[in-house]
């Protein structure tokens, strides 16, 4: 585990997540509790919590979004046109397009 500041052995890391594809430890530092998730065996996030309970509690959130990311990449088909259809109801404007006249520099109002 090269990629922590904090030297740990295996003996200290503490297992609280383990699916088929995702690992989580923690270790007690005496002054936070560190964690780390494993995907498919490789590091993909860290971070630190005040307690025991409260690592488990992050832990779970950050793994809540990484299998919605896994769940939304097993769909086949692009997103964009939904992205797109969110970005105009939220108000962002449309870039021009390059058909028409306008400089690229310039923003289209939505219709």
């Amino acid at each position: 585990m090269a990629h922590s500041a904090e030297p740990t052995t295996e003996e200290s890391r503490i297992l609280i997540h383990s699916d088929a594809r995702y690992e989580a430890f923690t270790v007690d530092l005496d002054y936070m509790w560190r964690w780390e998730i494993l995907r498919d065996g490789e590091f993909v996030q860290e971070g630190c919590s005040l307690s025991f309970d409260s690592s488990r509690e992050a832990v779970a959130h950050v793994l809540s979004h990484f299998k919605r990311q896994d769940e939304a990449a097993q769909r086949p088909g692009d997103n964009s046109a939904e992205i797109k259809r969110l970005l105009q109801s939220l108000g962002t404007p449309i870039p021009v397009n390059e058909q028409n006249d306008s400089t690229k520099n310039e923003l289209a109002q939505p219709e």
